[in-house]
């Protein structure tokens, strides 16, 4: 992971009760790319987002956006900080006969 990240979590941990959902997740984001986050169901993904648009407090680890310290405790923090989430519907927007990237632009 490089050190030109604008966004970064590290370590990133979530349980709900004795379920640990996130167990250490890390990543960067980096101005100009895309990145998508892909895994099976129940594999954390919707924890994470939510967790960094501020509907879930972590459980531990770090977040970090343009070099400083990111901890939304609400949805409106995270959007007043500029972290916007899209949720995903299949009905609204995506054209079935696109492939994905067609589809994205």
């Amino acid at each position: 992971m490089g050190n030109d990240a604008v966004f970064r979590v590290d370590g990133l941990r979530k349980s709900f009760g004795p379920i640990e959902v996130l167990g250490g997740v890390s990543l960067d984001l980096h101005a100009g790319e895309v990145t998508v986050l892909m895994g099976a169901n129940g594999a954390g993904k919707s924890t994470l987002v939510k967790i960094i648009s501020g509907v879930y407090e972590r459980g531990g680890g770090t977040m970090s956006l343009a070099g400083q310290n990111f901890a939304p405790k609400t949805p409106a923090e995270a959007i007043r900080a500029g972290v916007v989430t899209v949720h995903q519907n299949i009905n609204d927007g995506v054209v079935a006969d696109l492939d994905v990237a067609t589809n994205l632009t």
